[in-house]
């Protein structure tokens, strides 16, 4: 036979498993929740650094193309005017080329490291906010069980002494 006090014991030990139960199932939702929180905000910075890249690339193509047409416009135009040694002026044109060639270039170099440097801060970033999750523990059946036997016992035991006749 079971007495009130144990009964409620019982009960009380079952719901609090259970409540805990339902609080790690909801802060496991909300992990996730943020897990793929954090996964969109990486790919949207990937996607930005993405879009930096194609316009940095776009850019020294340009850039490119209007060296290109600067110089053979200078050329043409000195070789009309006829204005001397139609090597040097070639070799003066090409020369000015050449370093406005590497200006940009090195400036296109230097946009890629930053949006190298860029992307290793997405990840980095991606991963202290995965850190941050706190870890979940459900709580142990294992422990229920051995809550309720201890509380049956205890019952139990209570039960048998009352029963005993008092000398």
């Amino acid at each position: 036979m079971c007495d009130v006090v144990t009964a409620l014991k019982i009960g009380t030990a079952i719901y609090a498993h259970q409540s805990k139960r339902a609080i790690a199932k909801g802060q496991m939702k909300a992990n996730e929740q943020t897990r793929r929180n954090s996964d969109q905000a990486y790919l949207n910075d990937i996607s930005k650094i993405d879009n930096e890249a194609v316009s940095a690339s776009r850019e020294k193509a340009a850039a490119r193309f209007e060296l290109k047409q600067k110089r053979n416009k200078e050329l043409a135009k000195s070789l009309n005017l006829n204005a001397g040694n139609a090597d040097k002026i070639i070799q003066d044109i090409t020369g000015d080329y050449d370093d406005n060639f590497l200006d940009v270039a090195r400036d296109y170099e230097t946009d890629t490291i930053k949006l190298d440097r860029q992307t290793t801060e997405a990840y980095a970033a991606q991963q202290r906010r995965y850190n941050s999750i706190k870890p979940v523990s459900m709580p142990s059946n294992t422990g229920l069980l051995l809550e309720v036997a201890a509380v049956g016992a205890e019952g139990y035991q209570k039960h048998t002494n009352a029963q005993k006749p008092t000398v």
